[in-house]
């Protein structure tokens, strides 16, 4: 395995030719993250996005995209707001992963939504989770049945919140697809007001992040595209979503409302009235990514695996990091020694925060 490292931006339009024909034929690798217009959306607002050519047998079987932070240490491309992460590689290849580290002049690859199915980073899984999504492949109608036979409860409540929003909400109204730039700016302040009221750490708190938003929405490419969704009441804007898009995929990436109608539902009217719309586009499943929000698992039809974890070239580091990860998990399965997680998760969303300005 012979390994070549450039710049995201250097690539060749023969790299980029054959990085498709990967995906073409790898279909767990149908997510907008592993597309390499991703990739490079995000070089083109961060200079430490870097791509390694893995080569085997004189041919060119795959490609690492990675954020290279301080000492030599590998993040996903996008930190936080990667939903999917790996190695795009065929699966007939052979590859390994501490050679690959070696052959970038990496210490270590942290991530943690790196795609489960990927062998030859098992070893280095410290937890693994799911990504929950949708089928649409068979339609609104199929979907809607099914949703119905695996949750009654849920979806007549849901039925009962469409009805109430459209009782005092007044007419409903869908744009499934907007250039208009307000409906962006309006999601981000919602977003960020969001974050704030929940005290969840601020991932568009840095230029970068909100200008990658800018660069996903502006493209309009046939196999690669941002989509943003906005949903009206009574006229008034009352609920957005920006996706990511790749043939019949759609991932749906940040989405909010406004917070003064929360009563109405209108993330939850958003999500029925998209829906209905999206198969007509040729979309066959939705990504919702991980996450324990509750209309995820009201809405899923199933899961992907992802995992959490680090390949470590470093051995006490190694050792350390899996151990207080196992220390942690087992303190979060306890209710007496929950509590004294607090500041281990403050501390850690904030050193996660700082690795990826």
């Amino acid at each position: 395995m012979n390994i070549e490292v450039l710049p995201a931006a250097k690539m060749t339009a023969e790299h980029l030719a054959a990085w498709l024909d990967i995906l073409r034929v790898e279909p767990s690798l149908d997510s907008p993250f592993f597309r390499p217009e991703f990739t490079q959306a995000v070089a083109a607002v961060r200079d430490d996005v870097e791509v390694a050519l893995i080569e085997d047998g004189g041919e060119l079987v795959g490609f690492f995209p990675f954020q290279r932070s301080r000492g030599n240490v590998a993040l996903p491309v996008g930190g936080k707001l990667s939903d999917f992460q790996g190695a795009i590689v065929r699966n007939s290849a052979s590859w390994d992963a501490r050679r690959l580290l070696r052959g970038c002049g990496l210490a270590a690859w942290h991530f943690d939504h790196l795609l489960a199915a990927q062998q030859p980073l098992g070893p280095y899984h410290w937890t693994t989770d799911g990504s929950p999504y949708i089928d649409l492949s068979n339609g609104w109608d199929d979907y809607r049945a099914r949703l119905m036979a695996e949750h009654k409860s849920w979806c007549k409540q849901d039925l009962r919140r469409l009805r109430h929003a459209r009782r005092e909400g007044g007419a409903v109204r869908i744009e499934v697809c907007t250039a208009d730039r307000r409906v962006f700016r309006k999601m981000v302040q919602w977003k960020v007001e969001q974050y704030r009221r929940t005290r969840v750490p601020n991932v568009l708190a840095y230029p970068w992040s909100v200008a990658l938003l800018e660069n996903i929405l502006a493209a309009d490419g046939d196999s690669f595209s941002g989509m943003m969704s906005a949903l009206y009441l009574g006229g008034v804007l009352s609920a957005a979503l920006l996706s990511l898009r790749s043939h019949g995929v759609l991932h749906a990436w940040f989405s909010a409302y406004d917070p003064s109608i929360g009563q109405l539902s209108p993330g939850l009217v958003l999500w029925f009235e998209l829906l209905k719309a999206l198969p007509a586009l040729g979309v066959r499943r939705v990504d919702l990514g991980k996450g324990p929000e509750e209309y995820k698992q009201r809405l899923m039809s199933g899961t992907t695996t992802v995992a959490e974890g680090s390949v470590d070239l470093r051995p006490l580091r190694s050792v350390f990091r899996r151990n207080w990860r196992r220390a942690y998990d087992w303190a979060r399965r306890s209710p007496l020694l929950r509590p004294l997680l607090t500041p281990g998760k403050l501390v850690r969303s904030v050193v996660g925060l700082r690795s990826y300005r």
